[in-house]
């Protein structure tokens, strides 16, 4: 069985094992000719399969039926559409990626939206960019044994060289790249094979937390090819870099970058086995690989702001970033359609009955380095805030590891969650997440991560993410966002801003510090 990414010429190639639900049944059929009734022709779980995940709501939460998860799942295929556009013009880096055009109609469709809704003070805020890496094309293929092999999932890493005139080597296998597996080996001047495994959660992989990379680097290979951890054939944009996370005394988690210099690639899971089991063979393995890049320089990025306006000088942030790699479903054409959601729902609600004004941001560049983050610290714009929401990575289906498969789920998986503001605040957010079915991982995060980041701890801020193993790949597609998960996250926060709204700046705040 093959998941299509809707008209792509790559297709990631998901076993129908994969892709079937867990069902707790057991038929004497042969597997040919069971029914599968909780997944589409597509081998994708239907809409209605997460049908049991959606509340019946009562009292005064009544209100909130009128967010519904079809119409945000509507507004999440609109903002897809125009990273399709982009991969039908012909970019193989495609996308809404910063700095494009397509970023800029992401942009546009955004402030028309805001418009639609009657929203007051909408402008936009150019970020002027770095200079921007954008590979334009590129090859590899792997020789041995009387034949040669391409890969179509294979993407240059993220910021690699250019090497137009290609690079040579013979390959070697290193399994996990730990220090074990270096042991003995000469890989100087050879292309070193890498198998990766995922962290579900997180877009971390072996290769960095185990420094494979930089050991590979350190040790003299001229090339270094990850294959992305199981189940599929996913293409993915990452860089060869090692990230390790260390805790500071505070207890606050922080990643620290290694950066690795040398010519990479990654490729899906299917291809790294075929490779794997060429080089398995003892034959010598020649790789070729070819990467043309540009750095394009006068790129801006932007960010576009709507308003609506309260009865105070108080004000509530809800953001969402613009920019993708691929369908971009989950990261964050989800997170936009919850934004547009509670646009569309607090315009609903009468000036003179929203205590505080509500600022939506479609914000600038987030895979860049967030500049709207610094800009709302440093223009002063946070003071009077009551709270800050970031809807990024709202509701893929749940995965289950399954020997080297994802098989999907009628389910939504637990998420990453950030409070910081007061008990209050944290008690009413919790409530909101039960109220829904919003699923959690049982600890809270440390800090806040992606767009909001650096801005955490400035305003009362809440926040739900996940980032699990198909991020940042051709695998992030509409069928992995449940509407049911989207329409269950604006709900809550929904909820969640109109209690804020019964509590005074005061007690929204965190308790200050004792001293010792």
């Amino acid at each position: 069985m093959t998941m299509h990414t809707h008209g792509a010429t790559r297709m990631n190639r998901w076993t129908r094992a994969g892709i079937v639900a867990v069902v707790a049944a057991c038929w004497s059929a042969p597997l040919g000719a069971r029914q599968q009734p909780l997944v589409d022709a597509s081998g994708h779980v239907r809409e209605e399969a997460y049908d049991h995940l959606r509340r019946t709501l009562s009292g005064t939460d009544v209100v909130y039926e009128s967010i519904d998860g079809r119409r945000l799942k509507g507004w999440l295929n609109e903002v897809v559409a125009i990273s399709r556009q982009s991969r039908d013009d012909g970019n193989r880096y495609w996308g809404r990626i910063s700095g494009t055009k397509y970023e800029a109609m992401t942009a546009d469709w955004t402030e028309a939206q805001f418009r639609r809704l009657g929203l007051e003070g909408i402008r936009r805020q150019p970020f002027d960019l770095r200079p921007q890496w954008f590979p334009t094309d590129w090859s590899l293929t792997a020789t041995g044994g009387g034949q040669t092999l391409s890969f179509v999932s294979a993407n240059p890493a993220m910021g690699s060289q250019a090497y137009p005139n290609g690079i040579e080597a013979e390959a070697v296998w290193v399994g996990l790249g730990t220090a074990a597996d270096f042991a003995g080996r000469d890989v100087a001047g050879k292309a070193v094979v890498i198998q990766t495994i995922l962290a579900p959660g997180q877009m971390g992989n072996s290769a960095s937390w185990e420094g494979a990379t930089t050991r590979a680097q350190e040790e003299g290979a001229a090339l270094i090819i990850g294959i992305w951890g199981y189940g599929g054939n996913l293409a993915v944009w990452q860089s060869t870099n090692a990230f390790q996370m260390v805790r500071d005394p505070d207890g606050t988690s922080r990643y620290v970058s290694e950066r690795v210099t040398i010519p990479g690639f990654f490729m899906g899971f299917e291809d790294g086995r075929t490779l794997r089991d060429l080089v398995g063979t003892g034959q010598r393995v020649t790789i070729s690989a070819r990467v043309e890049t540009e750095m394009r320089e006068g790129l801006a990025s932007p960010s576009v702001y709507g308003t609506l306006p309260g009865t105070t000088d108080e004000t509530i942030y809800v953001m969402a970033h613009m920019d993708g790699y691929y369908d971009a479903a989950l990261d964050n054409a989800s997170g936009m359609a919850v934004m547009i959601g509670l646009a569309e729902y607090f315009a609903r609600v009468p000036q003179a009955a929203r205590r505080r004004s509500i600022t939506f941001i479609g914000t600038a560049g987030h895979h860049v380095g967030s500049p709207n983050a610094a800009y709302l610290r440093d223009q002063g714009m946070l003071e009077n805030t009551a709270l800050m929401i970031n809807c990024e990575h709202i509701a893929p289906t749940q995965f289950v590891a399954f020997n080297t498969e994802l098989r999907l789920t009628n389910t939504v998986t637990p998420r990453r969650w950030w409070v910081h503001g007061s008990q209050q605040l944290l008690d009413m957010t919790l409530d909101a997440y039960r109220t829904f079915g919003v699923s959690l991982i049982g600890e809270m995060d440390g800090r806040a991560t992606g767009e909001m980041m650096s801005i955490d701890k400035a305003a009362p801020s809440v926040q739900l993410i996940r980032s699990p193993e198909h991020k940042h790949t051709d695998g992030d597609i509409p069928a992995l966002v449940p509407a049911a998960g989207l329409e269950a996250v604006a709900r809550a926060f929904a909820k969640i801003i109109d209690e804020v709204n019964t509590l005074d700046l005061a007690a929204l705040q965190p308790a200050p510090m004792r001293s010792k």
